[in-house]
């Protein structure tokens, strides 16, 4: 994968679009960006739509490694280079919310944003991480929120959108950090919009978990080599699952491997990163999610082979 920085737009195929250029280019913009498997599942989504849509014929999806202190100027920039959805990873959720006014609902609950769509009059932003979540946890479980007893496990931005969607559906909702600042900032954010959830220490053990709940990790916690998994899934009822947020193209991560040594079932982030990559390119097409989030993923999938 080719990756970029904002000053490749004056060069190449970037150097003579406008704002009203055609076809619409799409991209991700993170730091360090050339992990991301965004364009790879991206691109082969795009190719698809352009064959019915000749709107999208020739439209690409790039990644540009971008520095935080320069996200106002580099979205200001691809504005008027024509760009008509931007995808954001770290560290720009929570960077880009003080610099957009228009969020919403999700990115708003949430505190982050990692879906931007041109408007005439800038960026509008939008959180797909929730949903991205749900649509995960059903593919991989044939299991919804609705109530259900959830616990989730970390409070920062991945958790937040998470936690967000989740809420009003669940029956019951714990969350599990090792932060106490930011365990009951979350925590009292969800209680200021009506909802209620337990919050309790990582380091002090996690809530009796009982039967088939559904268990979410937010944190990077076992996902190095060498890291030890997130809970001591032996203890744990068979008949919970479990949905790791983060993802290795090697393989499983700690905590997915335990879970599955222990007779419970466990799935990677990578669906989550192909539904959430779905909803924000319905977004910004209109195409179904529904359609594109098999392929897309069915690609990832193929690259980790």
């Amino acid at each position: 994968m080719q990756v970029f920085t904002p000053k490749d737009l004056d060069l190449g195929e970037f150097a003579q679009r406008g704002a009203d250029s055609a076809p619409p280019f799409f991209a991700v913009f993170g730091k360090p960006i050339a992990h991301s498997l965004s364009p790879l599942m991206q691109n082969a989504a795009i190719e698809k739509i352009s064959a019915r849509n000749a709107e999208y014929k020739g439209s690409k999806y790039f990644a540009f490694e971008v520095d935080p202190a320069n996200l106002k100027d580099a979205l200001e920039k691809f504005r008027h280079k024509g760009f008509k959805g931007i995808n954001l990873t770290i560290p720009h959720k929570e960077v880009v919310m003080g610099i957009l006014g228009d969020l919403d609902a999700a990115a708003k609950n949430a505190g982050a944003c990692n879906t931007l769509l041109r408007t005439e009059s800038g960026w509008k932003g939008f959180n797909t991480d929730g949903l991205g979540l749900e649509k995960a946890v059903e593919k991989n479980f044939g299991r919804g929120f609705e109530n259900a007893e959830v616990v989730l496990i970390g409070a920062g931005g991945a958790a937040r959108g998470a936690a967000f969607t989740i809420a009003p559906k669940c029956k019951k909702l714990s969350i599990v950090n090792r932060s106490p600042e930011r365990l009951e900032k979350l925590a009292a954010d969800l209680r200021s919009k009506g909802f209620s959830c337990g919050a309790f220490a990582l380091d002090g053990g996690i809530p009796e978990i009982g039967e088939n709940a559904i268990i979410i990790n937010s944190t990077s916690i076992g996902l190095k080599e060498g890291d030890r998994p997130v809970l001591d899934f032996a203890r744990l009822p068979k008949s919970a699952v479990f949905y790791d947020m983060p993802y290795r193209r090697e393989g499983d991560t700690a905590s997915v491997a335990a879970a599955k040594a222990n007779g419970i079932k466990a799935a990677d982030g990578l669906s989550m990163l192909a539904w959430q990559g779905a909803i924000a390119l319905n977004i910004w097409t209109g195409e179904p999610a529904e359609k594109l989030g098999g392929l897309m993923l069915e690609t990832l999938e193929g690259a980790r082979k």
